[in-house]
């Protein structure tokens, strides 16, 4: 039988979810490039700690790389800081072009997005570069680390509460549903109303907006991407695994060979950050993966 005729399995793997989870508080390091052989932006990728998204640059082939001390890109063997500032970008996702947005915490440098009284909490920033962020709404009161644009509107998990929020403007939330703390959501590109989470029991649906969710019949995932060639899912222990149901069945399709940080798909590749080793790329749909950027040279 070949990995990719394998089905995902429904063992439970609670305590690999915990674990994953729990590794996303501890730092990267290292300083290798590509291959690993060393290159003029080892000093940079030693600063990719924490990585928290991916996301694709619209109309590149470059990744924005989000992280605990800020944002960065990728490009090749390029490695570039975005901006002086070290936010720490728990939630980031590209809406568009020069349309950025992120969640998680201020650079305690930067004024502007601090309040008074309140925790140093982005609630929605946006950007056009990635250099500059300007709060939109609920800054100090919200902390997004699951963050969404689909169908002109953002849904955001607040990590404090497990409200799952959405907003068409920017700036009014509607909370759909509370007390639900997912690592990661995913929208259907074809409707805004179905919505597949992950958390430490299992993946949950929702044909209803995420005002209400069921349990689905399969093994937990770390993170999620969806796009038109179906649901995509990265298990805690580095199974990548697609859905062309909605997260109702899956096939295996390879192992990326570590814990995730991270998962983005675009129509080109697979990308996966990996705890503690950098980032690995999949050109043939998530089958193999191979090293794109290292932090860990060891």
């Amino acid at each position: 039988m070949s990995r990719r005729d394998v089905p995902f399995s429904r063992r439970a793997t609670f305590v690999l979810v915990a674990a994953a989870v729990a590794l996303l508080g501890a730092a990267c390091g290292g300083n290798a490039v590509g291959d690993g052989t060393a290159a003029a932006g080892d000093a940079i990728a030693a600063d990719l700690v924490h990585i928290h998204r991916l996301q694709q640059v619209p109309g590149t082939s470059a990744l924005y790389v989000a992280t605990h001390t800020g944002l960065f890109k990728v490009d090749g063997d390029e490695i570039e800081r975005v901006g002086n500032a070290t936010h720490d970008l728990m939630g980031f996702t590209v809406a568009g072009p020069d349309d950025l947005l992120a969640s998680g915490h201020p650079d305690l440098r930067v004024d502007e997005l601090m309040v008074e009284g309140k925790p140093p909490l982005l609630g929605l920033a946006h950007s056009n570069d990635g250099q500059t962020w300007k709060p939109l709404s609920l800054l100090g009161d919200v902390d997004f680390h699951a963050l969404v644009t689909a169908h002109d509107q953002v849904y955001g998990v607040d990590s404090q509460t497990g409200a799952l929020m959405v907003s068409r403007d920017r700036k009014t939330w509607e909370t759909r549903s509370e007390g639900r703390p997912f690592s990661d959501i995913a929208v259907s590109p074809d409707d805004p109303d179905v919505l597949v989470a992950a958390a430490q029991d299992g993946l949950a649906g929702s044909d209803a907006g995420g005002r209400s969710w069921k349990k689905l019949d399969a093994q937990p995932a770390a993170y999620l991407s969806w796009t038109a060639e179906g649901l995509f899912a990265v298990t805690p222990e580095g199974t990548v695994a697609r859905s062309a149901d909605g997260g109702k069945e899956w096939q295996s399709l390879g192992s990326t060979g570590g814990p995730p940080a991270a998962l983005h798909v675009t129509d080109e590749a697979v990308y996966v950050a990996i705890h503690e080793a950098g980032i690995k790329r999949s050109t043939d749909g998530g089958q193999t993966f191979e090293f794109l950027i290292r932090t860990n040279s060891t």
